[in-house]
């Protein structure tokens, strides 16, 4: 499915600090009755979720007015760029519980929001501004990934975290570099200006960058912000 035939009117799945790029694939654990109503409609029409961001959301472990506890104030406004996802993968859990998986194919821009008809949002999307997405590759492959992969391994030690580099090999650079820029430690902002790069060799400088920054601040004395 390319940006020529995905739909205008999309529902919307909005999560602070979480962000979907294309090719990268997000699990969710979806318990909310929206997010479950969200679920099946999508299934039972093409499939296809936009995942976005709340815009000056702040990422919390109360579980008051937390969206990952399902008690965020509603109809907050949204950041105008979100990532569109398909269904890749649905499984109940348990009575009125999902996991799924979406998998990134475009962004959007949020023309607008449209009259509410379900419990959930929905948007009108335009896919315009992103037509090289889930085609996107980078310029001196082979230097550029090494490089972003020696910095986030450095940026990830530093935090005294692991993840699988393991399950990031012999995939394209779009996959590689998204998949990696999704579960990369960053605020909800420096989340959203990685989603709104332009290009694939953008991004892999913007998360370089953020991670420099990071370091050196945390170095200054300040405590890692993990989440």
């Amino acid at each position: 499915m390319t940006e020529k035939n995905l739909p205008e009117q999309i529902p919307v799945f909005p999560l602070t600090g979480t962000i979907l790029l294309p090719r990268g694939h997000l699990p969710l654990n979806i318990f909310e009755p929206r997010y479950r109503e969200m679920v099946e409609f999508a299934a039972d029409n093409d499939g296809i979720i936009g995942m976005v961001q709340p815009l000056g959301s702040s990422i919390s472990f109360l579980p008051e007015n937390n969206d990952q506890f399902g008690t965020a104030k509603r109809g907050r406004e949204l950041y105008s760029v979100g990532c569109a996802g398909i269904l890749s993968e649905v499984k109940e859990t348990a009575p009125g519980q999902y996991f799924v998986i979406l998998t990134g194919i475009c962004r959007f821009k949020i023309s607008s929001e449209i009259p509410r008809r379900h419990s959930f949002r929905e948007v009108i999307a335009d896919y315009g501004p992103f037509k090289k997405d889930g085609d996107d590759f980078l310029k001196n492959a082979a230097s550029v990934k090494e490089r972003f992969l020696n910095t986030v391994k450095d940026y990830l030690d530093f935090l005294n975290m692991k993840i699988n580099m393991e399950s990031f090999t012999n995939i394209c650079d779009e996959e590689l570099v998204n998949s990696i820029s999704m579960i990369l430690p960053f605020e909800a902002s420096e989340k959203q200006l990685i989603l709104e790069t332009d290009s694939l060799d953008q991004r892999v400088e913007l998360a370089i960058q953020i991670m420099t920054i990071n370091k050196k601040t945390f170095n200054q004395g300040h405590e890692p912000n993990i989440h």
